[in-house]
Order: C-alpha cells, then sequence, then structure tokens
C-alpha cells in the first residue's frame, strides 16, 4: 500500500507541473503588422506583406488561366469565366495593396534592408 500510494503522489506533482508549464504565457509577444512602431521587426513585417503579394499574384495567375479553360468549355461570356476573371483581378489588386503596405514599413526610421525586394511581379515595383 505504502507503494502505491508513492506513485499516486508522483504522478499527482508530475501532472501538477505539466499543467503549471502549459497555462504559462508565451514568452514571445506575437508581432502586429500594422504596427509602424520601430522597435518592431519591420524587415520581418515587411517579408511577410512581400510572401502575401507574391502568393496573391500566383493566385491571379491561376485563375487567369482557369478562366481561359473555362471560356474553351463553357463560352467566353459564361459566369465561370466572369467569376474567375472578377477574382483574379481582386487579387491582383490585393497585391498591390500588401506591396504599398511593405513599402510603408520600409520607410519607418529602424528599417534597414538586407535582401528584401519589392519587385514581385515582372517589371512592377
Amino acid at each position: 500500500m505504502n507503494r502505491f500510494s508513492h506513485w499516486c503522489i508522483q504522478g499527482l506533482l508530475l501532472i501538477l507541473i505539466m499543467v503549471s508549464i502549459g497555462c504559462q504565457k508565451p514568452a514571445v509577444v506575437p508581432i502586429n503588422l500594422n504596427n509602424l512602431d520601430p522597435s518592431q521587426d519591420q524587415r520581418f513585417i515587411v517579408k511577410q506583406y512581400l510572401n502575401q503579394a507574391v502568393h496573391m499574384v500566383q493566385t491571379a495567375q491561376d485563375l487567369r488561366r482557369k478562366s481561359e479553360r473555362y471560356a474553351q468549355l463553357f463560352g467566353p461570356d459564361s459566369e465561370w469565366v466572369t467569376s474567375a476573371k472578377l477574382l483574379e483581378e481582386f487579387y491582383i489588386n490585393e497585391a498591390y495593396d500588401r506591396e504599398k503596405l511593405a513599402a510603408q514599413h520600409v520607410g519607418v526610421p529602424s528599417f534597414r534592408p538586407r535582401a528584401v525586394s519589392l519587385t514581385t511581379r515582372e517589371g512592377k515595383e
């Protein structure tokens, strides 16, 4: 019986330790991408916005190919084609917005450019 109570106490302590570790706050404060505070990691924020812009341009290019396929399948005046073209335009506009946001963060005094390029499309900056 003594061994059983010893194991129970150890198990209870282990559970309490695990719960206390799990309930602690995260050590790293998440970065707010809308923050122009110079103390934030502006280079990281710029990279995030540029990555989003590139992803949106790729999505727009995929939608352009889909609209061409839909035009072959359903005709050029089909709702499928119109919808794909509208989505393509939306993603292109969002990509431009993300590039503008990245450019705003480049203008923050603490920004130090290191291998960050604002070019996400051919010939566009």
